[in-house]
């Protein structure tokens, strides 16, 4: 059975940064942002554009979490809407049997966004993901928070130098 969690954010960025960090940027600002988990991403299957299939790794991550491999579904850069679904590894080997994370961003004005999240899931029969479900959710969370964060930290050190 499918299932869907979605939640929004306010976040005092500009739109387009906050957009290619999440896209075009991804690791690299995931790397700065967060130094303290160590990622490994590679480009695994690609026809030129926007979605290519990129296998991941994360080292330290807690809890500890295989190698994986994730597909950019969509990608609309005039509406600000993007997709991630799993492929291989990762969370589905921890009870998913499918998952899409999306993050659908709409200008606010003055610096502000707000992001839309919407995780699209399921579980493998006769499993009780409860608790890896939520994890799931906060990591998300914690990542676009993680990345905003970020991004704020470098405008001010721009404004200041």
């Amino acid at each position: 059975m499918t299932s869907i969690i979605e939640f929004q954010t306010e976040f005092e960025i500009g739109i387009e940064d906050l957009w290619n960090a999440i896209t075009k940027a991804k690791f690299d600002v995931l790397r700065k942002a967060a130094p303290h988990l160590p990622i490994d991403a590679q480009v695994v299957e690609s026809d030129g554009g926007p979605c290519p299939v990129v296998s991941i790794t994360i080292r330290s991550a807690t809890p500890p979490l295989s190698p994986f491999k994730e597909k950019m579904v969509k990608y609309d850069e005039t509406s600000h809407a993007v997709s991630f679904q799993a492929i291989d590894g990762g969370l589905l080997e921890l009870g998913f049997a499918y998952y899409n994370v999306s993050f659908k961003l709409d200008d606010l004005g003055e610096d502000k966004t707000l992001t839309k999240t919407t995780i699209i899931y399921e579980i493998v029969k006769d499993f009780d993901g409860t608790q890896v479900v939520k994890e799931f959710a906060k990591l998300i969370d914690e990542y676009i928070k993680t990345v905003v964060n970020y991004l704020q930290q470098q405008k001010l050190q721009e404004m200041n130098s």
